[in-house]
């Protein structure tokens, strides 16, 4: 935030001797005075190391009536989030709309009328400098927003590489350092997102975003998924930072968005930022992937992948259920007792045809074993001493959980696309 904005927080607070701050309209933190003046309690400390409100925060701001208020508003003492010293609100409004809220810290005396003047003209200055600076941070925002879709959607390499120039001449991403994509993805499948979850999403790409260096990220919110473009030598996601950032992120949907099933796909690492499509790709697989195959968890790398990784490169149009072999077809549609079989057949094939190594998994006696597996020789005409045969139907059940065959109902049989 511009130098002006500081300059006139540091008047007010210097005026009334006491601590001031300033929080735009979604309540993060822009500008604040230095800590010369008492009290000083937890709530102000907290929220200058964070420069956001944990949603605790938010809420009971928002239970004193801060976003509706239209005048000074003193929120009652809230000892359990660090709040423990009075506060006085001044929503910062022009032409009536909600441009921030000015907070100073009051304690146990409050302002003098004179005081509460002298903050009610700093809020009106503040407001056309906010305002100024809003306008011209959203026409920023904007032409990020547009030159990230060319980055990364754009059908012609030409297209994207222009949009790379274009954004480093800007000065809105930093040049010559590695980059990655994170894709964040609320439902299965290529569901749309609601305006409200596509909103909340928006917001805490941001929120995200401010926790990073600057120019060194580039967010957008797509009408399926979002997306974060970041750069590898960030020092603020430096080693374990960077899940601590991705786990903060998906925590803070799951409150914001009950009912959704928020997931990350972490693209692979490039060089050039005109290649970011690569990596977002990457990340959108690693996403789609970890809706299907279990234990994957909830924020899963495009390295991680495996074998899953290569299947879902092959387009979605050519990967249907006519890829899979017909006799563990057939077992996929016989129900309860074919599930049996299946899973079998799997852990055999992921024990490498090691007998003893599956009943074990299993925990079944090796007689029990080996019938099943004649079983499903005979039921689907493969012959597992073959290593074809083991191999098609080892791809086979991959490709099946990829296209979400072995999520269907074990009394429901699978459909079979033409």
């Amino acid at each position: 935030m511009g130098s002006e904005l500081q300059r006139l927080v540091d008047a007010l607070g210097h005026s009334l001797k006491r601590n001031v701050s300033v929080d735009d309209p979604t309540m993060h933190q822009i500008a604040f005075s230095s800590h010369v003046y008492e009290p000083i309690d937890l709530l102000r400390q907290r929220t200058i190391l964070r420069k956001d409100l944990p949603a605790e925060v938010a809420a009971w701001l928002r239970s004193a009536g801060a976003f509706n208020a239209r005048g000074p508003l003193r929120p009652p003492l809230n000892e359990g989030i660090g709040g423990t010293e009075q506060r006085l609100c001044l929503p910062i409004r022009r032409n009536g709309q909600l441009v921030g809220f000015l907070w100073i810290l009051e304690g146990e005396t409050g302002l003098s009328d004179v005081e509460l003047a002298t903050a009610l003209g700093a809020a009106d200055s503040l407001a056309v400098v906010m305002q100024r600076e809003q306008l011209a941070g959203e026409l920023h925002r904007a032409q990020a927003r547009e030159l990230t879709t060319e980055l990364i959607f754009a059908s012609e390499a030409s297209a994207r590489r222009a949009a790379a120039e274009k954004l480093l001449e800007a000065e809105l991403f930093v040049p010559n350092e590695p980059l990655f994509v994170l894709v964040v993805s609320l439902h299965a499948g290529r569901r749309a997102m609601s305006d409200e979850e596509r909103g909340a999403l928006e917001a805490r790409l941001d929120g995200t975003g401010r926790r990073l260096s600057e120019r060194r990220h580039l967010g957008l919110a797509r009408r399926d998924h979002g997306l974060l473009v970041l750069s590898d030598r960030d020092p603020l996601i430096g080693g374990r930072a960077r899940d601590g950032l991705c786990q903060d992120l998906l925590a803070d949907l799951v409150r914001d968005l009950p009912g959704t099933a928020p997931l990350i796909g972490v693209g692979d690492v490039v060089d050039d930022l005109a290649d970011a499509c690569r990596s977002h790709r990457d990340a959108e697989r690693a996403a789609r992937v970890a809706r299907l195959v279990d234990g994957l968890g909830t924020i899963v790398r495009a390295d991680q992948l495996g074998v899953y990784g290569v299947l879902a490169r092959i387009p979605e149009e050519e990967l249907s259920a006519s890829s899979v072999p017909r006799g563990l077809l057939d077992l996929l549609s016989s129900g309860a007792k074919g599930k049996q079989l299946i899973d079998t057949l799997e852990a055999y094939l992921e024990n490498a045809g090691d007998g003893p190594a599956t009943a074990e998994q299993l925990f079944v006696h090796r007689t029990t074993l080996y019938y099943r597996l004649q079983r499903i020789e005979e039921l689907t005409g493969a012959r597992l001493s073959n290593g074809g045969d083991r191999l098609a139907f080892h791809l086979g059940l991959k490709i099946a959980t990829l296209l979400g065959l072995r999520s269907a109902s074990a009394d429901e049989p699978v459909r079979r696309t033409p």
